[in-house]
């Protein structure tokens, strides 16, 4: 999941890791996204968990959401940072709203049997570099603009939400060892051993929900934004929907269940960590507001 994905920002060894939306949420291109309607808020305390310690598609979903706030966050500290010195801001690509697929580590399967759409990647930048901002630059104003960079990220960090916290680096690890083990469990490989045979019968050759995955990327191939919507890419995200609920939902349902048993006790044990973090993010989210009348919707699912 956490596959995040993470935006990989380099040059000349600067290298910066931004969670974007499109990490934490939904594998695709976020065609559709997640629901905003009223009446199905999510406190920043269930958002937190939802991201350190995902369960299944719904938290994946939640967690999305805070992350995308983190990254929309991090660029305008960035922005403030860079024109204040005279120096044009960075420019990173736009991958859409979170969707509401989860990912392909949680998938959110009940809304992608209904939308019949994996939410397989299908267009849109997530590597940037070289950095926008650079255009018609000598190279002496180039490298004085990506000292500048660096040091705006360095000094931006603490300021945006999950960034530069130790408990969330704590959190996530501590909990993805969990999930790792959840997956090696007995329960879970022998389900697993039944679903792959089902999804070979159904023309895909797959020993895991996240080599689903992998198998139908491939199917789509290279492709840009244009191709999205294509008759052939519609018809792979159907074929994946279909056979993920078809052969994987008790895979995905056990999963989740034995997630569910171990996260009372991963989170009572790591309490203090989590009221910090917690504490940390409320307090950021309500300095950002102030500042830029900025705030995260987050939508329970």
């Amino acid at each position: 999941m956490f596959s995040g994905r993470l935006i990989s920002l380099h040059q000349h060894g600067l290298a910066v890791a931004l969670a974007s939306a499109a990490n934490v949420s939904g594998c695709g291109s976020s065609r559709r996204a997640a629901n905003t309607g009223a009446n199905a808020g999510t406190s920043i305390a269930a958002a937190v968990v939802a991201f350190v310690a995902p369960r299944d598609g719904a938290d994946a979903v939640i967690g999305a959401q805070l992350a995308s706030f983190a990254q929309t966050v991090q660029t305008k500290l960035l922005g403030d940072c860079m024109t204040s010195d005279g120096f044009p801001a960075p420019t990173f690509p736009v991958v859409g709203p979170p969707s509401d697929l989860g990912n392909q580590q949680f998938p959110n399967l009940p809304v992608i049997e209904a939308t019949h759409d994996l939410g397989l990647f299908t267009g849109g930048g997530l590597v940037v570099g070289p950095f926008s901002g650079q255009n018609g630059m000598s190279a002496p104003e180039r490298r004085a603009w990506q000292a500048r960079l660096g040091h705006c990220f360095n000094t931006t960090e603490r300021r945006a939400p999950l960034f530069g916290s130790v408990e969330f680096g704590q959190l996530t690890s501590g909990w993805f060892t969990i999930v790792n083990q959840v997956g090696r469990s007995p329960q879970i490989r022998a389900l697993s051993k039944t679903a792959a045979t089902c999804s070979a019968a159904h023309g895909v050759r797959a020993t895991s929900v996240q080599s689903l995955y992998g198998v139908l990327q491939g199917r789509i191939g290279p492709i840009s934004s244009s191709g999205a919507n294509s008759a052939k890419v519609q018809a792979v995200q159907a074929k994946g929907a279909s056979v993920l609920a078809a052969c994987w939902t008790k895979v995905i349902n056990e999963t989740t269940a034995l997630l569910s048993n171990r996260r009372e006790a991963y989170l009572a044990q790591n309490a203090n960590a989590l009221a910090g973090l917690e504490r940390q993010v409320n307090g950021q989210v309500t300095s950002l507001e102030r500042q830029y009348g900025i705030k995260p919707v987050l939508v329970g699912s």
